[in-house]
């Protein structure tokens, strides 16, 4: 059976691997691929690692496993994004050596290997694993075994407090994996004409009231009744997991008609804090996090719904000048005098950017301003209360960005809203988690899209709080009542 010490151990060998497949695809690469392994060693991000638990971690261990032996802590660094930024300099330096239609295959294989090699690690794990003889519920047992009953009794057990096997979220969610590796950072979507399609706010691990929609509001997401999912799975509620099986399983189904929008929500530097993480572990184990990580890592950041509606979690591109003083958040109106944006990011700059990364400010900007950013009522940029170097953006902002990219206005999640949503000229808010982490009071909303005769027309759906079982938002999170 493959021990957390052994699949450690083999994480680091798959990693070295991946690395070498993607600097030996063409010897014209060496050069370009060692300056760029160069620039990620010199660019950790001081933000990340003062937010995260540790830099290393002597705690993954697998349940029912010998706790792995104690090794230099050098030997122990958790794979997070430091390894995410090789990969990324590293595909960048293939990409770029790729010259000619040779080149560019060898590339791409390198690359397709290096995939399977991150992998391997948490395939391995997984056929060390059974499905219990006494479990009754649903088994996934590939695509092809997830159907209309298959959600059903997902759905059904989850609501009666069951687990689905280890074995099964493993596989399961390696499945989802492969297909989120094949879609872009920006996304594309067409919608018939007399057509409907659903895009979903924040659910923050809400699984009762989760259910409830999408047996009350929404509907099962079907290639007749499409919907977007707009980050924020998890954190803050105590069934997260729930959640993220259910959504797995519905993109399993129905591929084309099930899509995810990433949020701030999942990324590495959140889930430790807000208590995905440690959902994980106490139901699980430490090590199936990072499967977690690698796959919300390749979420798209965006939508383009029928060339008309552009689809995001967060907010929009922020200033050009990443300019942050210690006075801006004192001082907002003369920070905007300074915060100034005079090319207009593009539809295809977004869909380029490498999504494939635990973002920060200093090396994500792009990233970050759509995990993070929120409006304000004021024209030009501010600061953000939220975290620092993230940026508001005003209606005149929205405006640019809109018609620089022919688009008619903007959906976005991120912020509780009192009534689920809140609409305005070129933007809109929709928040699908009721009554926030159990005492907000607020009502949730979807946000269904109708094609009329060429123009996407919206109408939002609200719904309320559903009752649950008697355990505290945020129970996983460091401190919580059942914090591993």
């Amino acid at each position: 059976m493959l021990s957390n010490s052994s699949l450690n151990t083999s994480l680091r060998t798959r990693k070295r691997a991946a690395r070498r497949s993607r600097h030996n695809s063409c010897s014209s690469t060496l050069i370009v691929a060692s300056a760029g392994y160069i620039a990620w060693q010199l660019c950790s991000s001081a933000f990340l690692h003062a937010v995260r638990p540790s830099t290393y971690d002597t705690s993954l261990s697998f349940r029912g496993q010998a706790p792995h032996a104690v090794a230099p802590a050098s030997l122990r660094r958790r794979w997070s994004s430091d390894d995410a930024r090789t990969a990324a300099a590293a595909t960048t330096a293939v990409a770029a050596a790729a010259t000619s239609a040779t080149d560019t295959l060898l590339a791409a294989t390198a690359l397709m290997e290096g995939d399977a090699a991150l992998e391997l690690p948490f395939r391995e794990r997984a056929a060390t694993l059974e499905v219990p003889k006494d479990y009754k519920g649903p088994v996934y047992r590939g695509p092809d075994s997830v159907d209309a009953k298959f959600v059903r009794d997902l759905l059904d057990m989850y609501k009666a407090e069951g687990n689905l096997p280890l074995k099964c979220v493993y596989d399961l969610t390696l499945d989802v994996l492969q297909l989120l590796r094949k879609e872009k950072s920006l996304q594309r979507i067409s919608i018939p004409k007399e057509s409907q399609f659903t895009v979903v706010g924040d659910l923050h691990g809400q699984f009762y009231d989760f259910a409830y929609m999408l047996e009350e509001v929404t509907g099962m997401p079907s290639p007749e009744n499409p919907i977007l999912f707009n980050g924020d799975f998890v954190d803050r509620g105590d069934w997260s997991l729930e959640v993220l099986m259910v959504l797995f399983a519905f993109k399993l189904q129905n591929p084309t008609a099930v899509h995810f929008n990433r949020g701030n929500h999942e990324s590495e530097m959140t889930n430790y804090q807000y208590g995905f993480a440690g959902e994980v572990e106490a139901k699980y184990e430490a090590g199936l996090m990072e499967l977690f990580s690698e796959t919300f890592r390749h979420l798209p950041l965006a939508h383009v719904l029928e060339d008309q509606v552009f689809v995001v979690h967060a907010g929009l591109p922020g200033p050009e000048e990443r300019l942050w003083e210690d006075w801006f958040p004192k001082a907002p109106d003369e920070a905007r005098k300074i915060l100034k944006r005079e090319k207009q990011v593009s539809l295809d700059d977004i869909e380029s950017v490498n999504r494939v990364v635990e973002p920060n400010p200093m090396d994500d900007p792009l990233v970050i301003d759509m995990l993070w950013a929120d409006p304000k009522g004021s024209p030009g940029y501010g600061p953000s209360s939220r975290v620092p170097q993230v940026y508001t953006f005003g209606p005149d902002i929205v405006k640019n960005f809109v018609e620089a990219n022919g688009l008619k206005y903007v959906i976005r999640s991120h912020e509780t809203k009192t009534q689920g949503y809140q609409e305005g000229e070129h933007m809109c808010t929709v928040f699908s988690a009721p009554n926030y982490i159990d005492r907000v009071g607020n009502k949730a909303a979807v946000v269904v899209l109708t094609n009329r005769d060429g123009l996407l027309e919206r109408k939002f759906k609200q719904f309320e709080h559903q009752p649950h079982p008697d355990v505290p938002s945020g129970a996983y999170a460091p401190g919580g009542i059942l914090a591993p």
